[in-house]
């Protein structure tokens, strides 16, 4: 008789498991999608990268934890300060505290997202924090959380006959309607176990102490028994979570029946069974013992239907059983009030298809395996559509083989919009601002152009206007010497003459590459990098006062290009770093080149003295030149930079504490 009610009091605590597991787990999964669309808010983004601590910020979090139906709302820096927080006008503010030491700040700056059950360390009440990194538009981030507080849930199961705990992964109660049992131990813990949860106060200060003084398993009768405070109850547990993402995955729920309530419920049941079988016949006796249990189950069936409608209908989401085709048996009183019936009997027996958006075939709604699925739900009336997410699990308690939850989402679907528009906003702001960017990009453009122009026009009149007087002075001597029919020095000054003509000849011939670079005449070919060098300095190391240290690459250097070009640009960087060493004691000019993956580099290197920065800054422009008039246009290193680029190589400028580097990459043949 005692197995048989033991039998039946496990059979209870499996159904009453199966709702609270559910209830639970949709009460606190539902606002796991709110960090996340909170971390897109354009105002959150540019908090954290302001760092402001602005008193609108706390209105807005404010208004979104109203909006949202959370318990609090708050912000954090990248340091794990609150910035902002829906809770700034009570005494247990969580403003400038600082939770960088718990797990979910971490979770979420390293992972994106976070997770989190513990006890507050301002408030000192538990709860169930979910947190979303939110990223800065340039390299400013923080951390938004939502808290969510349970104790309403752990009010509703002092009404059960027996006591719910939910576990954690370190089989701590962190949930549970027995004070003396929460925040204390299943099993031992070990001392890194308990390290972590003081290191990040987790319960406020408490360490778990091992509450289970012995424990048994029955394998005869599966039976599992603990003694707790020395009393003895009969347990039975449930994973809670099947979603990889969601830290209830880790916890487990458990229902304890005290072992005495079922030996009293036997021996009460024992005496009235030996009473009856006193006075009656063993074939009557029989028949009443029958009747009775018949009888006690159908009582058994109200209590456990009580019990899950008072479940039911203390949860704050919509919540009925169907049958296989989709007919409603049971409901809550919230699903009654978002479809706006005055009475449950109105909505018993009609089919789901009427209220909830699914697909034409039941079988396939009860297939989808999402954890929740949007759609709308229809009043009474038939003309609202109001937004939901729902989701189908079967059960099969009771005749009932589904349970359906539905959560309006309308509050969601505000926030979503009231997001969607200020984006919109922001798209507008930026298409303006890039207009505006653009025409102050092509004015800087017109006036580069004519800062250019204004070098090129400085760089020719200073070049030819020294020849030209001489030329001018030249030949009014010669016109003297006509008149007097003196011929004396004549053919000196025209021989003065001819360097003069070459000066302007060269200045000539360098605008006209500059101006005809890059002609389809050009054709490339493969060239040997270290055999042009070689050519090339031959014609520098004779009659030249600097010395020039050539080392090349025991490799074949080999690039696709023309040579007439290469050797031109390549001996610009050498008559420049010549020019450099002038004036040095030990003047030095360093040529080399090398291979590197698939790439051809050509080092020109003097130790003619530190560049200056403002001239590196422009030293690749067109007439720009920091030498002497009668030294050049300032078009060496344009031209140079031109040909590199127009075979897909690169070149750059180094200045070192003495001296200056080119180098020159192209890519191999």
């Amino acid at each position: 008789m005692l197995l048989i009610w033991i039998k039946d009091s496990q059979n209870a605590s499996l159904f009453r498991l199966s709702l609270i597991e559910k209830t639970l787990t949709s009460t606190l999964e539902k606002y796991q999608y709110l960090p996340k669309i909170l971390s897109h808010d354009t105002r959150l983004r540019l908090a954290v990268e302001d760092n402001d601590y602005g008193s609108q910020l706390n209105e807005l979090l404010k208004s979104m934890q109203i909006s949202a139906g959370v318990d609090i709302l708050y912000l954090m820096n990248n340091k794990g300060i609150v910035i902002a927080t829906s809770n700034y006008d009570q005494p247990t503010s969580f403003m400038n505290n600082q939770y960088e030491f718990r797990p979910y700040f971490e979770q979420s700056m390293r992972e994106g997202s976070g997770l989190y059950y513990g006890v507050g360390i301002t408030s000192k009440i538990p709860g169930y924090f979910i947190s979303s990194r939110i990223e800065g538009f340039n390299s400013g981030f923080g951390v938004i959380v939502a808290k969510v507080e349970p104790n309403n849930i752990e009010r509703s199961w002092q009404q059960l006959t027996g006591d719910v705990l939910v576990v954690d992964d370190n089989d701590v109660v962190i949930m549970s309607a027995q004070k003396s049992w929460k925040y204390n131990s299943l099993t031992a813990l070990s001392a890194n176990q308990l390290e972590s949860i003081n290191k990040h106060q987790q319960f406020a200060g408490q360490t778990p102490k091992l509450i289970v003084n012995n424990s048994f398993y029955l394998n005869w009768a599966s039976l599992t028994l603990w003694e707790i405070d020395d009393q003895h109850f009969l347990m039975e547990s449930t994973q809670l979570g099947k979603k990889e993402n969601t830290l209830l995955k880790n916890w487990r729920l458990y229902y304890a029946l005290p072992l005495n309530t079922i030996i009293e419920k036997t021996i009460f049941s024992s005496l009235i069974i030996a009473f009856l079988l006193y006075g009656l016949y063993v074939f009557i006796k029989h028949l009443r013992f029958i009747e009775y249990t018949r009888n006690l189950k159908e009582k058994t069936d109200q209590k456990h239907r009580a019990e899950m409608q008072l479940i039911i209908d203390q949860t704050k989401v919509g919540i009925l059983t169907l049958d296989q085709k989709g007919n409603i048996l049971s409901n809550n009183a919230t699903f009654q009030a978002l479809c706006n019936y005055d009475d449950s009997d109105e909505i018993k027996g009609k089919n789901i298809n009427k209220f909830v958006g699914l697909p034409k075939r039941f079988e396939e709604a009860i297939n989808i395996k999402e954890t929740f699925t949007e759609a709308s739900l229809t009043d009474k009336s038939g003309s609202s559509a109001l937004p939901i997410m729902y989701i189908i699990s079967p059960i099969n308690i009771n005749d009932s083989l589904y349970l359906m939850t539905i959560v309006n989402i309308t509050k969601r679907k505000k926030v979503e919009e009231a997001l969607s528009f200020a984006n919109s906003r922001l798209e507008k702001l930026v298409q303006e601002r890039t207009l505006a960017l653009n025409a102050a990009q092509k004015e800087l453009m017109r006036q580069e152009k004519m800062v250019v122009l204004g070098r090129m026009a400085a760089a020719i009149v200073h070049e030819l206007s020294q020849p030209l007087v001489a030329f001018k002075s030249a030949l009014a001597s010669i016109a003297i010497k006509q008149q007097r029919s003196d011929w004396e020095g004549v053919n000196t000054s025209l021989n003065n003459l001819l360097p003069l003509c070459h000066n302007m000849q060269d200045i000539l011939i360098q605008l006209k590459s500059f101006a005809y670079q890059g002609g389809s005449s050009t054709k490339a070919e493969s060239v040997d990098l270290n055999k042009l060098i070689t050519r090339l300095l031959s014609t520098y190391l004779e009659n030249n006062a600097a010395t020039i240290d050539i080392t090349l690459d025991v490799q074949t250097p080999l690039v696709s290009m023309n040579s007439t070009k290469l050797e031109m640009a390549i001996g610009n960087l050498v008559r420049n770093a010549l020019d450099a060493v002038e004036k040095s004691e030990q003047a030095k000019v360093f040529v080399s080149t090398q291979v590197i993956d698939q790439h051809a580099f050509v080092i020109v290197e003097d130790n003619g003295g530190l560049m200056d920065e403002s001239v590196v800054e422009h030293i690749f422009e067109p007439f720009f030149t920091t030498k002497s008039i009668g030294k050049g246009l300032g078009l060496g290193l344009a031209i140079t930079n031109n040909i590199i680029k127009e075979y897909d190589g690169n070149i750059e400028v180094k200045c070192l504490e003495n001296s200056t580097r080119f180098t020159i990459s192209l890519p191999l043949s």
